[in-house]
């Protein structure tokens, strides 16, 4: 049992009732789980990718046979939008159905499950007042997760080498975005992947590049690429 304060003195709650109420403010939807869903339909691996080559941006939706989706964005769009960006039109093409969707994102994962609901809330306001970051798609993300019949979305390591079908399923997800983010945004209505084309694994930058990258913030990934936030 736990106690609460009131204004007569000390409750007694159930500490399961606690955690219910909290589930209730910060889930966006009934039933949206963290775990994997239990015989899916479908599961998708989703990833946003910004890096240091003109500034290109791209995110990609997959499955461990296909891809599902995957666009260039405009140039400059940050890792995180694009991480936003990705879960949600996995959430939208998973309308109807029983999906399982993994992403590798830290950020995107805490705002669908413990941010989004609670800053809808507030207006989309921080605790200061001042409009959250990338609140328009935060907004869409959040009518999107209504859309599958039922619906996980689970954090799985990123882009981590292994044999395991979540390992690989997030590494095909990052190449399809990179492979993305390639292509003329200009044709991003149009765009399509040809599934037979490798990304080199390590990218080949200039010395002037490699300074430039790192003097604007840019982060190295494991795999060599100068990757943004």
């Amino acid at each position: 049992m736990g106690l609460e304060p009131s204004a007569t003195g000390w409750l007694s709650l159930p500490f399961h009732s606690c955690l219910k109420t909290l589930g209730h403010w910060t889930k966006p939807r009934e039933g949206l789980l963290g775990d994997p869903l239990a015989s899916p339909e479908e599961i998708w691996y989703t990833d946003g990718s910004s890096f240091f080559l003109d500034g290109r941006a791209g995110y990609a939706a997959v499955s461990n046979f296909e891809t599902i989706e995957a666009k260039p964005l405009p140039p400059g769009t940050s890792a995180q939008l694009g991480e936003l960006i990705a879960l949600t039109q996995a959430l939208e093409l998973g309308k109807g159905i029983r999906v399982a969707i993994y992403t590798d994102s830290k950020y995107a994962f805490l705002v669908l499950h413990a941010r989004a609901a609670i800053w809808k809330g507030r207006g989309h306001l921080t605790t200061r007042g001042s409009p959250i970051k990338y609140g328009d798609q935060i907004l869409r993300l959040l009518k999107a997760v209504h859309l599958p019949a039922e619906v996980s979305v689970s954090r799985c390591k990123e882009h981590k080498k292994g044999s395991t079908e979540v390992a690989q399923g997030s590494q095909a997800a990052d190449q399809a975005a990179k492979k993305a983010a390639l292509q003329n945004h200009d044709l991003i209505g149009v765009a399509t992947l040809d599934p037979q084309t490798d990304l080199p694994e390590t990218p080949s930058y200039t010395e002037g590049e490699t300074l430039k990258a790192k003097s604007e913030s840019f982060q190295e990934e494991h795999m060599g690429w100068f990757q943004k936030e």
